[in-house]
């Protein structure tokens, strides 16, 4: 019992020693990883602008090509105010958000002039990050996000989600933008 008590302390010790070797060295990885993180940011805003250039040139395998493959979901939410006013014309409710992929966006993108932009964002630990802004076009605005991936071949958007506001329910007091 004596010869348990006596290296109880030692533990003690040894443990303190290995808690503080680990936060020393997480916060030198920490440190390390920052220059990765600007890089990342860089890159993010690079696929952005790639991106944004091929909706220009409507250049839809372009697009493609800056997804995890074509499945990607795109999931869309109207604003309380457009679901209302899509409702009421339908004489129905209809379902609150629209789903896609990349490749029935990537289709339809290309036939759209492109939107507004305005409020872009960038957010990354060096492995996932997320790009978002704020959207205006002809057939309504919102937000856009993307979550993004590092893969071997670089960035690309594991997902998207966006926000509808339609311009007809911001006439009727809906949601805008600023």
């Amino acid at each position: 019992m004596l010869a348990a008590s006596r290296g109880a302390p030692v533990i003690k010790i040894f443990a303190a020693f290995a808690v503080a070797a680990v936060f020393s060295a997480s916060a030198e990885l920490s440190a390390a990883h920052v220059p990765s993180v600007e890089k990342s940011v860089i890159e993010l805003h690079q696929l952005f602008d790639q991106y944004q250039h091929a909706v220009a040139a409507k250049n839809s395998k372009e697009l493609l090509g800056y997804f995890l493959n074509e499945t990607v979901p795109f999931v869309g939410a109207f604003a309380p105010a457009s679901y209302d006013l899509i409702s009421s014309t339908n004489k129905q409710q209809v379902p609150r958000t629209l789903s896609s992929n990349a490749k029935e966006d990537a289709d339809s993108e290309i036939k759209l002039p492109p939107d507004q932009i305005k409020n872009l964002s960038i957010q990354t630990d060096g492995e996932v990050g997320t790009v978002s802004w704020d959207y205006y076009a002809k057939i309504g605005h919102g937000r856009i996000i993307w979550s993004t991936v590092l893969t071997n071949d670089g960035w690309k958007i594991a997902s998207v989600t966006y926000s509808i506001n339609m311009p007809a329910a911001a006439k009727k007091g809906g949601s805008q933008m600023n």
